[in-house]
């Protein structure tokens, strides 16, 4: 019996996935707990044009992400913070501060996309913001003494 999985099933398949099992499981096990639906036409193109939907705004992202990417690529970011002997820091600067800082300047970067190293001094530091597979952008973080 071919069936619609509407959850991630190990061994059997993933969301979405047109599948054929055997008549008892379909009926007992994947109909029961809602795991599956019937693969009849009106469930395939409902599967279909979610799949259409999805592929969609996940483009729509990836286009949004990327010119996020292009204002951020290059850009210099300058933090304040308070220090204390030989330009040590007190604590470090973190990706949650950079990120603030980005919002302020218009530029939207959630803080788990930014990589950085451990900035414990005053200095000049490279980062890098993941945004998706294959969409990066280097930017420099500039930590100077607060006034």
């Amino acid at each position: 019996m071919q069936v619609i999985l509407l959850q991630d099933i190990k061994g059997t398949g993933k969301k979405g996935d047109v599948v054929n099992v055997s008549d008892g499981y379909a009926r007992n096990f994947l109909f029961k707990k809602g795991l599956a639906q019937p693969a009849n036409n009106a469930n395939m193109n409902e599967n279909r044009q979610a799949k259409v939907a999805e592929a969609y705004h996940k483009q729509v992202e990836r286009d949004a992400y990327s010119t996020e990417a292009k204002k951020l690529n290059g850009t210099n970011v300058e933090i304040a913070v308070k220090i204390g002997e030989n330009g040590k820091l007190f604590g470090s600067v973190t990706s949650k501060e950079i990120a603030e800082k980005l919002e302020t300047i218009g530029i939207k970067v959630e803080k788990r996309m930014i990589s950085l190293p451990a900035i414990k001094l005053v200095g000049k530091y490279n980062a890098k913001a993941r945004f998706a597979e294959g969409i990066e952008a280097k930017f420099f973080v500039t930590v100077i003494a607060e006034k």
